[in-house]
């Protein structure tokens, strides 16, 4: 490419000065010739530093060294004319072959490199035979000076390039018609260029040097030709933003499944851009287990805490039942004994005596009684053997105030569900009987679809607040631990108190 670049301006600098000392050329020809040679070699060292595996950019600098090879012909040299006169037609080949290989690089099938093949021989052959039968006196090799044979072979490569730029564009438009979306978008420009630069070099050849539209035309062909050049070079660049959009389209996938990256052949070749999309992949799935890992331990961290629930469950169970079994029975029994020794031996007690006996059986009565209460509190008995609906009506008969009460059809669900309902219920009328001021509540219980939602709602002074006590704090915890949550909404117009409970989660359901 380097060679290519210092040949190419060297040759540059030489084609503007021969063709502009000339004198046959306008200056509007001379400076679209020279820009087409120059753009050429500027958009190949773009392509080539952008895409340096791809040889796309050395044939689009070739093709400006072509174009500058061409003007070489007008050289007063003999030597320098003889041998760039086959070299004419040099940049129609090159860039039939540059055509063909976009964007690239390389030529596909194999009628692809027959027409590439026979483009190169139809055109330096025919310009060798030029030689032959040229009439010009700077011609050193011209073996006869015959006007006809250097007018045929003139025609000739003139119908051989027309051939060949039909069958370049007849392969394009197929390449367009048949390719996908991304192919379409790069060989777009390079097809509108070259459909119109040839109608319009054939319709300007077609009506002749004097008439008064040909001129107009050819000179339309040039500037067309003089574009071409940043067509192959926006083919380029629009690649280039097609590998952007598919790594933002990578990116920006909302985490549902993997990615499946096609890499098409025939556009994504930039060695640079697949490194961009594979560390892309890379992110997306690294993202994917991370968040997997994530969800694993959060389902890890729920799991333990219902377990936590369940365990605490069975220990206010045992609780209760040892109260039951144990101590309640031992002060039974202490009761009765005292009372059977008043009996049998009261009469010869002293008054003292016997009023001390009577206060203390009291008092162990008012123990007993404080302890079943305390074994109520811990897990109502109800609650374990009538289930929800029975120990929440239970619970608002005992309270001090009015409780409008609505249950909905309650099952039997599993223990941890329903001693968490009810905890949150006996919370809630314990706070508005404290703290709300007011003499009724309303109590809302049913299950919809797989979740249970309770309510609890008092028309009091409000300033509930989950974070201002440990009652409430403790059953948002133990209703998260199950999966759900618990709401609290409290203001001037009173408190409400919402748990929503799925059944799906609980430790035991199915």
């Amino acid at each position: 490419m380097t060679g290519l670049l210092t040949a190419g301006f060297a040759l540059g600098v030489v084609a503007l000065t021969l063709k502009a000392n000339e004198g046959s050329h306008s200056a509007l020809d001379t400076a679209l010739s020279t820009a087409t040679g120059f753009l050429f070699l500027l958009a190949g060292a773009v392509a080539h530093v952008r895409r340096p595996a791809n040889p796309i950019g050395v044939l689009i600098a070739l093709a400006g060294v072509a174009v500058f090879l061409e003007d070489l012909q007008f050289t007063p040299d003999p030597v320098l004319y003889t041998i760039a006169l086959p070299l004419r037609a040099a940049s129609s080949p090159v860039i039939a072959h540059l055509v063909l290989a976009f964007p690239h690089g390389r030529l596909r099938s194999r009628w692809e490199r027959l027409l590439v093949a026979a483009s190169y021989l139809v055109v330096f052959g025919l310009g060798l035979l030029g030689v032959l039968f040229n009439d010009d006196p700077r011609d050193l090799l011209a073996v006869s000076a015959g006007h006809a044979g250097s007018s045929v072979a003139d025609r000739v490569l003139e119908l051989a390039a027309t051939a060949i730029s039909a069958g370049v564009i007849v392969v394009l438009l197929y390449r367009w018609l048949t390719g996908r979306l991304p192919q379409r978008r790069l060989l777009s420009p390079v097809i509108a260029i070259a459909l119109s630069g040839a109608l319009a070099s054939g319709a300007g050849t077609a009506l002749g040097d004097g008439h008064p539209l040909s001129e107009p035309m050819l000179q339309g062909y040039r500037i067309l030709f003089c574009l071409w050049p940043l067509a192959f070079l926006a083919g380029g660049l629009r690649a280039r933003v097609g590998n952007a959009e598919m790594i933002r389209l990578l990116l920006e996938r909302d985490g549902t499944g993997l990615a499946a990256l096609v890499q098409d052949d025939e556009v994504w070749k930039d060695s640079r851009s697949i490194d961009g999309l594979n560390a892309a992949a890379g992110l997306v799935l690294d993202n994917q287990r991370l968040t997997a890992e994530l969800e694993q331990r959060l389902a890890e961290v729920r799991a333990s805490r219902a377990r936590l629930v369940a365990a605490g469950d069975e220990e206010r169970r045992r609780l209760e039942r040892d109260l039951h079994d144990g101590a309640q029975q031992r002060l039974v029994s202490v009761v009765l004994l005292l009372r059977m020794a008043d009996r049998r031996h009261g009469g010869a007690l002293p008054a003292e005596v016997r009023a001390l006996l009577s206060g203390t059986v009291d008092e162990l009565q008012r123990a007993i009684t404080e302890l079943r209460e305390l074994a109520r509190g811990i897990r109502p008995a109800i609650l374990t053997e009538a289930g929800l609906a029975a120990a929440v009506r239970s619970l608002a008969d005992r309270i001090p105030m009015e409780v409008a009460l609505t249950v909905g059809e309650v099952p039997r669900l599993d223990s941890a569900v329903e001693a968490t309902a009810y905890f949150v219920t006996s919370e809630a009328l314990t706070n508005a009987l404290k703290h709300a001021e007011t003499d009724s509540v309303d109590v809302r219980i049913a299950v919809e679809g797989a979740e249970l939602r309770v309510e609890v709602t008092d028309p009091g002074v409000g300033g509930a607040d989950v974070e201002g006590g440990t009652g409430l704090a403790g059953l948002r915890d133990r209703v998260q631990a199950l999966g759900g949550e618990l709401e609290v909404r409290s203001g001037t117009g009173g408190t409400t108190v919402r748990a929503v409970i799925p059944l799906a989660e609980a430790p035991g359901t199915p």
